[in-house]
């Protein structure tokens, strides 16, 4: 006999986990299946052990630059058992705390594989065997996404990886090809720059980081040249193969055809939602190339299912999913009627690191806004000057008509912090007077969000007038 549950949440992973206490914290009885993958790949393969390896890239960094400031140390010596232990430890932390929410707040959590059977009802399997059976007025499903694979022709897979094997490498290769020149690519590439591979990294449109200001594309490129990172754009990755020691990366680019010789391969094109063999079909769940198809309350073509996370957009931002998670529980228990409209920064740890919310200036432009546009350069500030982060801006783009905020951009240290600001005003359509009128502590980064809020106004202190 099936269990009965109020609300039954596949997938337990940053939309999946934050779903389930939100639910229990309305007061519903919630199981949560998550396939002995708590945390999801953002805990598991992604955000958080990806960010442990930059950390250590950073410090390896910083000792070098340190020399600048008449702080002389020996060259690092990289042990990348120990590096791949603090990656290893900060997962375990991470995921005994989850597990400690879920304990407290009474949900019933299961190592399970959930696959839809019904309309409302859910079949647990484990090792190839059903496990039981749950039965819920409504399901969440937040199975996130997997690697994208782009259709390159490969003789062999081996020393093929994918950007979540990138965090469990046994150790650097002498050489490595990343494929893919977006958020995932220029990760790894200043990771395993940093750790003494020599990495080439090959993106198909005319810069890497295509999605930001091209500005702050030719900033980061500059950086990771710097760092021994080859960049090749315009680029076509045709045929991986097998060659002596390694793989070959057979490419197109300005139609000629040329070849590196590497130790390894990554495949960092991106990611596609993860939605195979879970049942959907079967019971009617609409999908198309982007993942399950929702409506504005999360809802899908069943009506008792809702769906949330990568398995919607296959994008990969955590923070969404989590949002999301949030606003589908809160829909199905009644508490909400839609899901919120909200302003979802993104942010690269690349180094420096990118950030972005709303608009940037070219989107703006290519939908037909008159915008104003104020830009101020960390350059300038004391606290950039003290700290040798003087690399990098912040841009604010401003709708000329009602002086709202709509976006912005940042690249510089702590990027991925101070977007936060700027975040509060898109998501509540603050204007531009309202941020630069804001008091910022001195001496910070932040004092460049006031000053390019300033500047939209042409009333930016710290810059000569334009």
């Amino acid at each position: 006999m099936a269990k009965q549950v109020d609300l039954i949440i596949v997938g337990g992973g940053p939309g999946g986990y934050v779903a389930a206490i939100r639910a229990a914290q309305l007061g519903a009885k919630v199981a949560l299946l998550h396939n002995n993958d708590l945390g999801g790949t953002c805990l598991n393969r992604g955000c958080i052990p990806s960010k442990a390896l930059i950390h250590c890239a950073a410090q390896i960094q910083n000792a070098k630059a340190a020399r600048a400031v008449g702080l002389t140390f020996g060259e690092p010596e990289i042990d990348f058992d120990k590096i791949r232990a603090h990656a290893r430890r900060t997962i375990d932390q991470m995921a005994t705390g989850i597990l400690g929410l879920l304990k407290s707040n009474k949900i019933a959590s299961s190592g399970g594989r959930g696959r839809l059977t019904g309309p409302n009802q859910v079949t647990v399997e484990a090792d190839g065997e059903v496990k039981g059976v749950l039965e819920a007025p409504h399901i969440i499903w937040a199975t996130g996404s997997l690697p994208a694979r782009p259709p390159i022709p490969c003789d062999n897979s081996d020393n093929v990886i994918t950007s979540d094997d990138g965090v469990t490498l046994p150790g650097p290769p002498q050489e490595l090809a990343i494929v893919g020149g977006g958020t995932l690519g220029c990760e790894f590439a200043y990771i395993y720059s940093q750790m003494g591979t020599q990495v080439h990294l090959l993106e198909m449109c005319d810069r890497i980081m295509p999605t930001e200001e091209p500005e702050i594309s030719q900033i980061l490129a500059s950086e990771l040249s710097k760092l021994g990172v080859r960049i090749y754009t315009s680029c076509k990755c045709s045929c991986i193969s097998d060659c002596k020691g390694g793989k070959r990366v057979e490419y197109e680019c300005a139609e000629d055809a040329e070849a590196i010789d590497v130790d390894m391969v990554m495949l960092a094109a991106g990611r596609c939602p993860n939605i195979d063999d879970m049942g959907l079909e079967e019971v009617g769940i609409e999908t198309d190339k982007f993942g399950i198809v929702v409506d504005e309350t999360l809802q899908t073509s069943v009506a008792s299912v809702y769906a949330i996370g990568d398995c919607i957009r296959g994008i990969g931002l955590a923070h969404q999913a989590s949002c999301e998670g949030t606003c589908a529980a809160e829909i199905t228990l009644g508490v909400r009627d839609r899901r919120r409209d909200l302003a979802i920064p993104a942010a690269m740890y690349t180094h420096p690191e990118i950030a972005s919310v709303g608009l940037r200036e070219y989107e703006a432009e290519e939908a037909g806004r008159r915008v104003r546009v104020g830009t101020f350069h960390f350059s300038a500030l004391g606290k950039a000057a003290a700290t040798r982060s003087r690399i990098g801006f912040v841009k604010v783009i401003v709708d000329a008509r009602s002086d709202r905020v709509i976006g912005a951009s940042i690249i510089g240290d702590s990027a991925a912090d101070l977007i936060s600001l700027l975040a509060v005003a898109v998501q509540n359509r603050m204007s531009a007077l309202d941020v630069a009128e804001t008091c910022h502590a001195h001496p910070t980064l932040f004092e460049a969000v006031g000053e390019a809020a300033l500047d939209t106004l042409d009333r930016a202190i710290h810059i000569p007038p334009k």
